[in-house]
């Protein structure tokens, strides 16, 4: 009986500890929460839906030739998005376009089996190696490619490396609405890894590109809310800051305080995981 107190006691203890845990990190876990799993759709017109979250930002678009369905989520929200896209289809064909290889934004790609799956111009061994086989694309575009689809153009950039080895961003052009894939992380600390090629002065060339080229009225971001072409330049001055922070620890903190808002995805993104990984690729 003793045994068995103390069994309880210790089980006790550990539920404890486990709920002050909780209810300590809920404030710093819930913003991941809503980054990879919570969903929101938003209709900016009659033919084009954009559905948040659930991984990587997508969009449904219907046009008189064929419905475009711009990155295909993860997990049971890249199935809700299929099933919304084959019903605005309504027997129309189908093009998938990949904006980068991250599975938050390509594990959806199987449900589209007999479409076409357009992405940048990866090395096919890289991208073998990365991504799984029932969600391979079939098309890779080098440097850019327009489609035509009546109503509608379509414009896919490739712009090289930046957040992956090549990012594609999308371009509306009767819109001007642009997805610009993960080269914009509205308000959320970017995700930075070195074997998807990342490189922060590239990444900032990539977004001069953006400004530069193009007529937005709307951007969609890769991950968080929609917004203009303020966005744009808001990645470019937090790469900068973080770069000028690198260089000078004295003003790290006070330049990390202009990002305090900016969300954090625990062991994963922070302002000063960027600017330890500016550091350690010395950008």
């Amino acid at each position: 009986m003793k045994n068995i107190s103390k069994t309880k006691k210790i089980l006790i203890g550990i539920a404890l500890i486990l709920l002050l845990l909780i209810t300590g990190g809920s404030m710093y876990l819930y913003p991941a929460y809503m980054f990879f799993f919570q969903t929101e759709t938003q209709l900016l017109d009659k033919d084009l839906t954009l559905v948040l979250g659930g991984g990587g930002n997508s969009g449904i678009l219907v046009t008189d030739k064929a419905v475009v369905v711009i990155d295909t989520k993860m997990g049971g929200d890249a199935e809700g998005l299929f099933k919304l896209a084959h019903e605005k289809a309504a027997g129309k064909t189908i093009l998938v376009i990949n904006t980068h290889y991250h599975g938050d934004h390509v594990n959806g790609n199987h449900f589209y089996k007999g479409s076409r799956i357009y992405i940048g111009n990866y090395d096919r061994g890289f991208l073998k190696k990365e991504v799984d086989p029932d969600d391979m694309p079939t098309d890779f575009v080098k440097d850019s490619l327009f489609l035509d689809l009546g109503n509608e153009t379509i414009m896919l950039y490739d712009l090289g490396q930046a957040h992956t080895f090549h990012d594609v961003v999308v371009y509306l052009k009767n819109r001007k609405v642009l997805f610009s894939g993960d080269l914009i992380f509205h308000h959320i600390n970017p995700f930075l890894k070195n074997e998807s090629g990342a490189n922060v002065d590239k990444w900032m060339a990539s977004l001069n590109v953006i400004l530069n080229k193009f007529k937005l009225e709307k951007v969609v971001p890769g991950h968080g809310t929609t917004g203009g072409k303020e966005m744009v330049q808001s990645m470019v001055n937090y790469f900068g800051d973080m770069k000028v922070a690198a260089k000078d620890p004295a003003r790290a903190s006070e330049l990390k305080a202009k990002y305090k808002d900016w969300v954090e995805l625990p062991m994963m993104t922070s302002s000063q995981a960027t600017i330890d990984y500016i550091r350690k690729a010395g950008h």
